[in-house]
């Protein structure tokens, strides 16, 4: 039998918790976990945070892998997959580049611009994996 947490976080990995997005995102900040923080469980929070970085590494390995082997529409399918995660850490900046990724991929055609914008989710991805783990030794150190 799955525990809460396990429950809770299958749900958010595989994009059950829904996250709206019909407004054109203007926020600068590169996360903001209050929606998680309401659960008021650290321990959750910080395996929350752990399988966001390990699964979102994984996914944009395999976008660029489908972009470089023509697959548009794997590149389609992980980027709204990651859209879900994402939308869950409030990572705005990353998610906008998500939704542009996810909507010139279903065009299904690779004009160059796609590429880049897997290079900007890449190097995004970088910068919020390194403020969430700066982030999750403070969540530990306060637990």
């Amino acid at each position: 039998m799955e525990s809460y947490i396990e429950t809770e976080l299958t749900n958010i990995i595989s994009g059950k918790h829904l996250i709206k997005s019909d407004t054109m995102i203007t926020d600068h900040k590169l996360f903001d976990l209050s929606y998680l923080e309401e659960i008021d469980d650290k321990y959750f929070l910080a395996e929350v945070i752990t399988l966001y970085i390990k699964d979102t590494y994984c996914d944009l390995e395999e976008m660029k892998r489908a972009l470089d082997a023509g697959a548009v529409e794997t590149v389609y399918e992980t980027a709204h997959k990651l859209k879900s995660s994402t939308g869950m850490l409030q990572a705005n900046k990353l998610f906008a580049i998500l939704e542009q990724t996810e909507k010139i991929a279903k065009d299904g055609e690779e004009n160059g611009q796609l590429a880049e914008l897997v290079r900007t989710a890449q190097f995004e991805f970088d910068q919020l994996k390194t403020a969430l783990e700066v982030h999750m030794r403070g969540i530990k150190t306060a637990a």
